[in-house]
C-alpha cells in the first residue's frame, strides 16, 4: 500500500509539472488580428473579415470558423503546409453550404496537424446583419441664416455614427455613439455656401460598426432664408 501511495504521489507531481511545462511553453500561434465585425448584407467593405495569425514554425495546418458551441460553422483551409510568418484569411460571414450565419460572435480554430493540436484563438468576429433603427426627434432651426449652425436630434436604437443628409445628399458624419439620443451639428451650412436660400429636406441615417445602415428618417423640412443686406 505505502509503495501504491507513492506512486500514486509521483504520478501526480509529475502530471502538475507537464501541466505548468505548458503553461510556460510559447504558443505556436501569435499576433492574431481580425476585423472585428461584419454583414455579409451590408454591400459595403464590411461584407467580409480579415483573420490574420502568426506561425510561429513551419506546420501543416487546417483552420475552421467555429461558433459559441465550438461547432465548425465553415472550413477555410485543409490540409496546407505554411513556413513560419503570418497567415492571412477571409471568411464572408457564410457557413459551407453558402448560407449567412445567424448573428453573434464566432472564432478561428486553428489544427496544427503536425503536432496533432487544436488552438481556438481568443478573439471574437462578431456577424451583425441588423441594421440600427433610428428617429429623426428634432432639426433646428427651422429657418436657418449666414452664422448658425444646422442641429439635428435623433434617437438610435444601437450604437453606431450619424450621417446628416440635406437633400439626400451626406453633409456631416459624427462620431460613433451609444445607443440613445445624440445630436449631430452641421456648422456653417450657409456661410460656405453649401445651402442656397429655399427649402431643403433634412433626415439622418445610422450606420453600425458593421456597415449596416438604417433606413434614412422621415425628413424634416428646412428653409434657408437670404442674409438681410447691411
Amino acid at each position: 500500500m505505502t509503495l501504491l501511495a507513492l506512486g500514486l504521489l509521483l504520478g501526480m507531481v509529475a502530471a502538475f509539472t507537464y501541466t505548468e511545462a505548458l503553461k510556460l511553453e510559447r504558443s505556436p500561434v501569435g499576433g492574431a488580428r481580425f476585423d472585428r465585425w461584419l454583414s455579409p448584407v451590408c454591400r459595403c467593405p464590411h461584407d467580409s473579415a480579415v483573420l490574420s495569425f502568426e506561425l510561429r514554425q513551419a506546420e501543416r495546418i487546417a483552420v475552421a470558423v467555429v461558433n459559441r458551441d465550438g461547432e465548425r460553422v465553415r472550413l477555410l483551409v485543409s490540409g496546407i503546409r505554411r513556413p513560419p510568418g503570418r497567415v492571412t484569411l477571409t471568411w464572408d460571414g457564410r457557413d459551407e453550404e453558402g448560407r449567412i450565419v445567424p448573428d453573434g460572435a464566432y472564432r478561428l480554430r486553428i489544427r496544427l496537424l503536425d503536432e496533432r493540436r487544436r488552438i481556438v484563438v481568443p478573439e471574437d468576429v462578431n456577424v451583425d446583419t441588423t441594421a440600427p433603427r433610428v428617429r429623426l426627434r428634432s432639426v433646428s432651426p427651422a429657418v436657418l441664416s449666414s452664422g448658425e449652425a444646422l442641429v439635428a436630434r435623433y434617437r438610435s436604437s444601437e450604437r453606431g455614427a450619424a450621417v446628416l443628409l440635406v437633400d439626400e445628399t451626406e453633409v456631416r458624419r459624427g462620431p460613433s455613439r451609444s445607443p440613445g439620443t445624440h445630436r449631430i451639428r452641421w456648422p456653417g451650412a450657409v456661410d460656405e455656401g453649401m445651402l442656397a436660400p429655399g427649402a431643403h429636406a433634412v433626415t439622418v441615417v445610422v450606420e453600425d460598426a458593421a456597415g449596416n445602415r438604417s433606413e434614412p428618417t422621415v425628413a424634416v423640412t428646412i428653409l434657408v432664408v437670404e442674409p438681410e443686406p447691411s
